[in-house]
């Protein structure tokens, strides 16, 4: 029997304001659609982000301080934003072969919450085809969002909550802290300049979007770092990786913005991690790579966002980037072909 792994990644379907990135509504709702019309047992993995909690406000503010309560009031937002979505994806689930797996990313560790992943079965009414993990894997790929192997966004996956005053609440990393505290801050005053990669060039191109990253930059240095011990005084989210920050600098430098640099070496670690698979795929870098390493006998992957999102050389146009995702085929059980491709509506 013929068995299709698809991967996409990066969607971040958010609440329809100025906050939520993703526009091409159609382009996913055709995507779904087509995958639903292939033969054999079809499994999609979404690779973590497809829901962007992070950027989504709570009566008019951020909080990193997240509760089951909180995050299943955001799910509903996102439900009721996009019905379409949900409602092809339990089309796609019909089909008694197909399943669909969430892996869980830094725009939505809220899927570890149980009512989270209760109340997203019950709205795609297939319970036993739909599971959540952080990674998806078997004897010859191993599949996960990326931010596991990023100094600012890796989680302990083994203690996803923690109590804070009484209140269970998410145990997040400190990079979202510093998204959901400071940086967010970009995406409120410059939404479009945002959506540009590489980040660089978007700060070439753009000398006030450049100003303000700045100001940001160094308000959260001084804020959240330096004075961490202060400010962050018994909150437990708001602990600095000081060692995680170290490892960062002596590797990258001061560089946090352009994804490409830190490709190989996330890779590097990926399969570290988990060794002798054959594929391994990721998305979070908002970039598109795929590498055939035949001294390793081994194919890698990076699938990029969903979202709107422009690539732009220096004194370029911006030009939206193209819907990609990965194509794992199976013919018998025996792993056939592992491709990057483009999706063309």
């Amino acid at each position: 029997m013929k068995k299709n792994i698809y991967v996409i990644s990066d969607i971040e379907l958010g609440q329809g304001d100025i906050f939520d990135d993703f526009k091409d509504e159609q382009a996913l709702i055709n995507f779904l659609k087509y995958i639903t019309k292939e033969k054999g047992k079809n499994i999609l993995v979404l690779n973590g982000d497809t829901f962007d909690f992070l950027k989504m406000q709570y009566k008019g503010t951020f909080t990193h301080h997240i509760t089951e309560e909180l995050s299943l009031w955001k799910m509903k937002r996102i439900v009721e934003t996009y019905p379409r979505v949900f409602e092809t994806l339990r089309v796609f689930l019909n089909k008694s072969a197909n399943r669909v797996h969430f892996n869980i990313g830094n725009h939505d560790f809220d899927l570890f919450w149980p009512a989270v992943q209760k109340y997203l079965k019950e709205v795609l009414e297939h319970e036993k085809k739909i599971t959540f993990a952080a990674e998806y894997q078997n004897r010859d790929i191993h599949i996960e969002h990326g931010h596991q192997v990023d100094y600012f966004f890796k989680q302990d996956v083994s203690k996803p909550f923690l109590k804070h005053k009484g209140e269970k609440i998410l145990n997040l990393p400190f990079g979202y802290l510093a998204v959901s505290k400071y940086f967010i801050e970009l995406k409120r005053h410059f939404p479009q300049e945002e959506k540009i990669y590489p980040r660089h060039h978007a700060f070439e191109n753009f000398p006030e979007f450049r100003q303000m990253k700045q100001k940001i930059a160094y308000n959260f240095v001084v804020k959240g770092i330096i004075l961490n011990f202060i400010m962050g005084l018994g909150d437990p989210v708001a602990n600095v990786p000081y060692f995680n920050l170290i490892k960062h600098m002596y590797k990258h430098g001061l560089e946090i913005y352009d994804e490409s640099k830190f490709t190989d070496k996330r890779f590097k670690d990926l399969i570290k991690q988990n060794p002798r698979r054959k594929a391994y795929i990721m998305g979070h870098l908002h970039l598109t790579r795929h590498i055939i390493n035949s001294k390793k006998n081994n194919i890698l992957i990076v699938t990029d966002t969903w979202r709107e999102e422009y690539e732009m050389s220096r004194g370029e146009e911006p030009i939206l980037k193209p819907k990609t995702y990965a194509h794992i085929v199976y013919d018998n059980d025996k792993l056939n072909k592992v491709d990057l491709l483009t999706f063309s509506q």
